[in-house]
């Protein structure tokens, strides 16, 4: 029986979660970033702590981009007409989206902006055909995911 409820609230889970792949555009944006950010990763030869702080900051954004996502369709669920206080309410979730993605861009600044990192990773890139093909794909492909529509 637990394990079936268990099944049952992953399931609710992810379903939240593709809701939001599939009809929040700024979602996608987070997503690929934070993919982007992954990628990268392995260039900086970062230490266990600075994995968790890149970890942390991801889930920040990606959490309040959902809180968000709930609590515009909560407050849309109430009222279709314009009201004062709905868009406070809309206007203060984003807000925090915006705080959390200012802070995960501080972070980047403060551990990716590495000049001599940033140009051995293009030299890498640049120095392979099948590099720079799966670059350009990697880039054609997080366009149209981003853009993408239902």
């Amino acid at each position: 029986m637990l394990t079936k409820k268990l099944y049952i609230s992953f399931k609710y889970a992810f379903a939240g979660f593709w809701f939001c792949i599939k009809n929040e555009r700024n979602f996608r944006v987070h997503i690929l970033a934070a993919l982007t950010v992954v990628l990268l990763s392995p260039y900086y030869g970062f230490s266990p702590e600075q994995g968790v702080l890149i970890a942390i900051v991801i889930a920040l954004v990606l959490i309040c981009e959902m809180f968000n996502t709930a609590l515009e369709a909560m407050v849309d669920l109430e009222t279709t007409e314009y009201n004062e206080l709905a868009k406070k309410a809309k206007d203060v979730s984003a807000g925090a989206v915006l705080v959390a993605a200012l802070c995960a861009i501080a972070c980047f600044l403060f551990l990716f902006l590495k000049a001599d990192i940033i140009h051995n990773i293009i030299t890498d890139i640049t120095s392979s055909a099948l590099k720079s093909v799966l670059a350009a794909l990697y880039l054609a492909a997080g366009y149209f995911f981003v853009r993408w529509r239902r």
